[in-house]
C-alpha cells in the first residue's frame, strides 16, 4: 500500500482497493478500510508515520474490500465506525452479501472467500447525506447509488478531494473486468452524469488513481459508454426470448470474456440483472414465465 499525498491534508492509501485519508491537526479520517486484517496493518503504519491518531473511520459501501479492515482497525484504535444506511447492515451481518448474490439461499462455498465475505464490524453510526462534521472534520457525504445500493461519496470541502468510492472506475479496471459490478444500471448512469457538477479539483475513486478534473470528463465518457454498451448487449439477447445465463452468456462471448470462477458468475449475474430490470423500466423488455421457466424478451417479440 502507497501512500500518495493529495493536498496538504488529504491522501490516497493505493492498493487493489484504495482507501482514503484527511488530517486536521494530530487526529485522522479513514475513509473505507481495505479488504483485510493485513491491510488494515498496512493503513495503520502509514497513520503511525503521519504521527497521527486515527479518530474515526467512515466506510462508503459494504463490499468486502472496502470494509474488511474495519473490525481490526476498530480493535485496535477504539475509533467509531460509519456508513449509511443498508451498507451499514451488510457490514454488521456480512453473510448478507453471499446470500444475496445466491438469491438468498445459503451461499455455496465459492461465495465464502474473503473477496466476498469480510469480517463483520460493528456500527456507532450512520452516514446521512449533506455537508456536516464527523468529529471535527468537515465533510460532504454525497449520494452515489448504482454500483452498492446505498454507495456514498466523501468530499472534503476544505482540500478540494472527493473520496469517490466505486462511483467510476479507471478505463484500465474496465478493460480488466469486461462486466464490472452493478446493482441499478440506471442509478449508475445518473450517479455518473452528477459527478462534473461537483465542486472538487481531485476525485480519488476506490481503484486506480486520482483524477483530476480535467481528466475526468474523459474516464466518466468511458465509464457511461461501457455500462451502456453492457445494456445494449443484454438488450440484444432478448430477441428471442432468454433467461438470465443466456442473457448472460450472450454479453460475456460479444465482449470476448471468459468467465472460470463461480464468485465471478454470480457477481455478473447480478449486473445482468440489472441491465434487465433497466430494460424493463424503459419499456423495452418484458418478463414472464414458459413451461416452468422465467425468460426475458423485447416487448416488440409479443
Amino acid at each position: 500500500m502507497d501512500l500518495v499525498q493529495l493536498t496538504d491534508n488529504a491522501y490516497h492509501l493505493r492498493a487493489g482497493s484504495n482507501a482514503g485519508l484527511l488530517v486536521s491537526g494530530k487526529r485522522a479520517l479513514l475513509v473505507d478500510s481495505g479488504l483485510d486484517r493485513d491491510t488494515a496493518r498496512r493503513i495503520l503504519k502509514h497513520v503511525a508515520a503521519l504521527q497521527v491518531k486515527l479518530a474515526v473511520i467512515v466506510i462508503t459501501h459494504a463490499h468486502a474490500d472496502h470494509f474488511g479492515g474495519a473490525g481490526e482497525l476498530k480493535r485496535r484504535t477504539g475509533a467509531p465506525v460509519l456508513a449509511p444506511a443498508f451498507e451499514a447492515a451488510v457490514i454488521e451481518n456480512p453473510l448478507l452479501e453471499p446470500v444475496y448474490l445466491f438469491a438468498g439461499a445459503q451461499p455455496p462455498r465459492e461465495l465464502e472467500g474473503k473477496f466476498i465475505l469480510a469480517q463483520p464490524c460493528p456500527m456507532d453510526g450512520l452516514l446521512k447525506p449533506g455537508r456536516q462534521e464527523i468529529t471535527g472534520f468537515e465533510v460532504e457525504v454525497i449520494p452515489a447509488p448504482g454500483h452498492a445500493h446505498n454507495q456514498m461519496m466523501i468530499g472534503a470541502p476544505q482540500e478540494g478531494v472527493c473520496f469517490a468510492a466505486d462511483a467510476f472506475f479507471p478505463p484500465e479496471v474496465l478493460d480488466k473486468y469486461g462486466i464490472p459490478f452493478y446493482v441499478d444500471i440506471d442509478q449508475t448512469l445518473a450517479t455518473l452524469a452528477a459527478l462534473p457538477a461537483l465542486p472538487y479539483r481531485v476525485f480519488a475513486q476506490g481503484h486506480g488513481d486520482a483524477y483530476d478534473r480535467d481528466s475526468l470528463e474523459q474516464v466518466l465518457d468511458y465509464n457511461i459508454a461501457r455500462v451502456e454498451t453492457i445494456r445494449d448487449l443484454a438488450g440484444a439477447a432478448l430477441a428471442t426470448p432468454a433467461d438470465d445465463s443466456q442473457v448472460l452468456q450472450h454479453v460475456a462471448d460479444a465482449l470476448g470474456l471468459r468467465i472460470e470462477q463461480p464468485a465471478i458468475y454470480y457477481l455478473t449475474r447480478t449486473t445482468i440483472h440489472a441491465c434487465l430490470n433497466s430494460l424493463r423500466r424503459a419499456g423495452l423488455a418484458e418478463l414472464s414465465l414458459v413451461e416452468n421457466r422465467l425468460v426475458w424478451q423485447t416487448t416488440s417479440a409479443r
